[in-house]
C-alpha cells in the first residue's frame, strides 16, 4: 500500500471515530439532539443518492442505482416524518413511541424491497417517471395508513413500554430480505464494481445489525436504540461513498460499469483476435512455404521426367528411326524402280518423323537452356518462332540474367515461349519483343505486343479453356515459385505480360501479383 492511500485511511479512521464521539457527546447532551443529527444525515445522503442517479439517468447504461435512488428518496421522507414525530419533538402530539416506530418499520421495509428489487434493472429499463409516482403513492399511502386511517399495525405498546410482536417479526422479515438482497448482488458481482459491491455489502449487514439491535430496545432513548442509530449511521455512510463519492469520483466504476465491462471484453476480444491473426498469418505463411516447395518439387520433377522424355527421344527413338532409314537406303540400291519408288516414299516419311521427333525433343527439353542458359535459349527461341511461325520477336537482354537454378530457368523459358504462342495466335500480329533484365534481387522479364489485347479481367474468369488457362497457368506457376506476374492489357492496345522471379528461390523477396 502506497503511504498516501495509507495516510487516507489513518485520516478517514480518525474522522470517523471523531464523529462517532462527537455524536456521544450530542447524545450525553440531548438524545434528540443525537438522534436528530443521525436522521437528518441519512436523510441528507438519501436525497443525494437520488440527485446523482436522476441527474446521470440518461448516461447510465443500467437503472440499478435510478431505482435505488427513487427509492432512497421516498425512504429519506419517511424518515423525514420519523424524525419529526420523535418521541420529545412534541410536533406530532399523542404520538408517543409507537408513531416513530410505525414510521421506522414502514422506511426499512421500503429500504429493504428497494436493496431487493434493484438487481432486476441491472437488465430491464425502468421507466423512472411511473417508478417515482408508484413510490410516492406507496409512501403517501404509508403516511395516510398511519396517520388518517390508522390501519397501520401497533409497533410500540405505549402502555406496556415494549416493543409488539409484528416490530421484532418485522425487523426479523426486514434483516431476511436485506440477506437475500445481498446474496443476489453477490451472486451478479461479475456486474458490479468491486469497490461498489464491497461498500454496498458491508452497507446492507450494517443495515442489518441495526434492525437487530432495534428488536432489543425498550425505550426510545436506551442503548439497544443508540445502537441501532450508530449503525445506520454507519450503512447509510457506506451507501453514500458506494453511490455518492464514487459515482461522482469514480463514475466508470459506477455509472458506466457495464460499459467498462464492455470495453474491457472488448479489449480482450481484440487481443485474441489479434494474437488469433499472428498466428493465423504464421500459418498461412507456413503453408505457402510448403506449397512453394511442393511446387518447386513438382516442376523439378516435371522437368526430370522432360529430360527423360527428350533423351528417349533422342537416343532411342530417333535413332531407331535413323537406323530404319540407312536400311530402307540400302534396300532400295538393289530392288526394281517401282520398289525403289515406295522405299523412297518411305525414306522421306522417316525423314519427317526423324525432323518431327528432333524438334519435338527440343520443344521438350530444350538443352540448349541447361547447357548455355537462358539468354541464348531466349535467342534459339526467337529464331524458332520466326522459322516455324512467322513470328519476329526482339529479345532484348540486360546485364547478366542467366540463372544458376537448373530448374528455375526451363519454367521461365517455357513460360516465354507460352506467351510467344499467345501472340501467334490471337495478337493478330507479326511480331512481338521480349526484355530481359535484373532488378536487385529479382530477374524481370516483359513479354510484348502492339495487337489486339483483351479485357485481363475477363480472359481470367475464362481459365478454365484455351489460351486463358496457359496465361493463368504461367501466372500461377511463377507465384508459387515467389515470383509475381503482372498483366497489363486493353482491347487494340496491345499486351504486356511482366514475370518477376527472385534471384535465389530458397529466399524470394517478393509477393504474388506485387
Amino acid at each position: 500500500m502506497k503511504p498516501t492511500a495509507a495516510l487516507y485511511i489513518i485520516w478517514r479512521v480518525v474522522l470517523g471515530a471523531a464523529v462517532l464521539a462527537g455524536l456521544w457527546v450530542a447524545r450525553l447532551h440531548s438524545y434528540l439532539l443525537f438522534h436528530s443529527i443521525v436522521e437528518i444525515f441519512s436523510i441528507t445522503v438519501a436525497v443525494a443518492i437520488f440527485m446523482l442517479a436522476w441527474n446521470a439517468r440518461r448516461f447510465m447504461d443500467n437503472d440499478l442505482f435510478l431505482w435505488i435512488g427513487i427509492g432512497y428518496l421516498c425512504v429519506g421522507s419517511i424518515d423525514l416524518v420519523h424524525t419529526l414525530a420523535y418521541t420529545g419533538m412534541e410536533i406530532f402530539p399523542g404520538g408517543g413511541t409507537n408513531l416513530p416506530a410505525q414510521l421506522w418499520i414502514a422506511a426499512r421495509y421500503m429500504q429493504a424491497l428497494t436493496l431487493l428489487i434493484a438487481p432486476v434493472f441491472l437488465e430491464r429499463r425502468l421507466r423512472e417517471y411511473v417508478a417515482l409516482f408508484v413510490y410516492a403513492a406507496v409512501a403517501v399511502l404509508v403516511l395516510l395508513s398511519i396517520f388518517a386511517w390508522d390501519v397501520f399495525p401497533t409497533a410500540y405498546d405505549d402502555a406496556a413500554g415494549r416493543l409488539t410482536t409484528f416490530k421484532i417479526a418485522s425487523e426479523y422479515v426486514i434483516s431476511a430480505i436485506l440477506l437475500v438482497a445481498l446474496g443476489w448482488m453477490l451472486a451478479l458481482r461479475e456486474r458490479f464494481s468491486p469497490t461498489v459491491l464491497a461498500l454496498l455489502g458491508a452497507a446492507i449487514l450494517t443495515t442489518l445489525l441495526s434492525e437487530i439491535s432495534f428488536t432489543l430496545y425498550t425505550s426510545p432513548y436506551g442503548f439497544p436504540n443508540l445502537l441501532g442509530h450508530y449503525l445506520k449511521l454507519v450503512a447509510f455512510y457506506l451507501i453514500y461513498r458506494a453511490v455518492v463519492e464514487i459515482g461522482l469520483q469514480r463514475p466508470y466504476e459506477l455509472l458506466f460499469r457495464d460499459l467498462k465491462r464492455r470495453e474491457e471484453a472488448l479489449a480482450r476480444s481484440e487481443r485474441e483476435l489479434r494474437a488469433l491473426n499472428e498466428s493465423l498469418e504464421e500459418r498461412v505463411a507456413q503453408r505457402t512455404e510448403q506449397l512453394r516447395t511442393l511446387s518447386r518439387e513438382l516442376s523439378e520433377a516435371e522437368q526430370r521426367e522432360r529430360e527423360r522424355v527428350a533423351a528417349v527421344l533422342h537416343e532411342e527413338l530417333q535413332q531407331a528411326l535413323a537406323g530404319s532409314r540407312l536400311q530402307l537406303k540400302l534396300a532400295a540400291r538393289d530392288s526394281s524402280a517401282e520398289v525403289s519408288a515406295a522405299l523412297g516414299e518411305a525414306d522421306a516419311l522417316l525423314d519427317e518423323a526423324i525432323s518431327t521427333c528432333r524438334s519435338l525433343s527440343v520443344e521438350v527439353s530444350p538443352a540448349i537452356v541447361r547447357d548455355l542458359g537462358l539468354a541464348a535459349a531466349l535467342h534459339w527461341l526467337a529464331d524458332q518462332m520466326r522459322d516455324r511461325h512467322g513470328l519476329e520477336v526482339d529479345v532484348n537482354i540486360q546485364g547478366g540474367v542467366d540463372i544458376a537454378d537448373q530448374h528455375l530457368a526451363p519454367l521461365l523459358f517455357r513460360s516465354v515461349r507460352e506467351l510467344l504462342f499467345n501472340v501467334v495466335k490471337h495478337a493478330g500480329v507479326h511480331s512481338g519483343t521480349v526484355r530481359v533484365r535484373r532488378e536487385d534481387r529479382q530477374v524481370r522479364i516483359d513479354v510484348a505486343d502492339d495487337g489486339v489485347g483483351f479485357d485481363p479481367s475477363e480472359a481470367l474468369e475464362a481459365a478454365s479453356t484455351g489460351d486463358a488457362f496457359g496465361l493463368s497457368s504461367v501466372c500461377a506457376r511463377v507465384e508459387l515459385m515467389g515470383g509475381g506476374c503482372d498483366i497489363t492489357s486493353s482491347r487494340g492496345a496491345g499486351t504486356t505480360v511482366t514475370l518477376r522471379v527472385p534471384w535465389d528461390v530458397s529466399h524470394p523477396q517478393i509477393q504474388p501479383g506485387g
